[in-house]
């Protein structure tokens, strides 16, 4: 069994006391209640990345050249990289994961609405991760992008896709200065999302990401990081209230979609 990293630990411990509502994880055991926290967390993570991407296009008006949600991830791949760290590494891995799963949750069945609208195939956005994972180091990430069945000769320009993303964003954004003022609010999630909510909280990237925010950028105004129940699955950036939403309801199918993915012995 691999160690658990303390924060898993503590949220797994503090899990305990809630009462049974929404996803159940009472029936897996440590390590994959561990597992799929860390899977939860680690996508939750890269979606805010994702959303501070909108935010910064919008409040510091980036030029983004082919389709701004492509972008986003680019970015969100890129900060997490220049992190190197095991940990920022790991949320890479579980982003892409979760991208796939996201996909073979709907079939992986696309129709014209959805090739016309500004969102890659789910397939395409793990791929692409994983991309520039191997383009950026490939002694470390090669065993990832084999396991996405990406072509050695492929896994070789990948170094071509991140060098043009590293390039661009590390000539946009440094410096990029320090002082964003950013308000963290927390809202209830109700009865069904206590779990999520308790997640989400008890990660602590929510204030994390804020934090890197405050220290690593100068916006005019003021900058709002909500978390709440929406009715939907969903994060998104409001640019008529430069607010980053994220909705309990995400986490909770971050949660599920990797439930769903263990062995059926496991939940027996």
């Amino acid at each position: 069994m691999t160690r658990l990293p303390a924060l898993i630990l503590a949220l797994i411990l503090s899990l305990s006391a809630l009462p049974a509502a929404g996803q159940d994880l009472s029936g897996l055991t440590k390590q994959e209640r561990a597992d799929t926290l860390r899977f939860a967390v680690n996508n939750g993570l890269f979606t805010l990345y994702h959303e501070v991407a909108h935010l910064l296009i919008d409040r510091m008006q980036l030029p983004v050249l082919g389709k701004e949600e492509d972008a986003a991830d680019n970015f969100a791949t890129w900060v997490l990289l220049h992190k190197n760290t095991p940990e920022a590494n790991q949320t890479l891995e579980d982003a892409a994961r979760g991208w796939v799963l996201t996909g073979k949750s709907y079939g992986d069945y696309f129709g014209d609405e959805d090739y016309a609208s500004g969102y890659s195939p789910d397939q395409h956005r793990a791929t692409q991760i994983v991309c520039l994972m191997v383009g950026a180091d490939g002694a470390a990430f090669r065993r990832v992008a084999n396991a996405y069945n990406i072509p050695a000769e492929r896994q070789h320009t990948c170094l071509y896709d991140y060098e043009l993303v590293d390039r661009t964003l590390g000539g946009l954004l440094s410096p990029a200065g320090s002082g964003s003022r950013v308000d963290v609010t927390y809202h209830d999630g109700g009865h069904r999302l206590r779990l999520a909510e308790r997640v989400f909280r008890g990660s602590a990237i929510f204030d994390t990401v804020a934090e890197e925010l405050r220290r690593g950028y100068r916006l005019d105004g003021r900058v709002k990081f909500t978390a709440r129940r929406c009715g939907e699955s969903n994060a998104f950036y409001d640019p008529a209230t430069t607010e980053i939403i994220f909705c309990y309801e995400l986490m909770a199918d971050f949660m599920q979609l990797y439930v769903d993915e263990l062995p059926r012995r496991s939940r027996d």
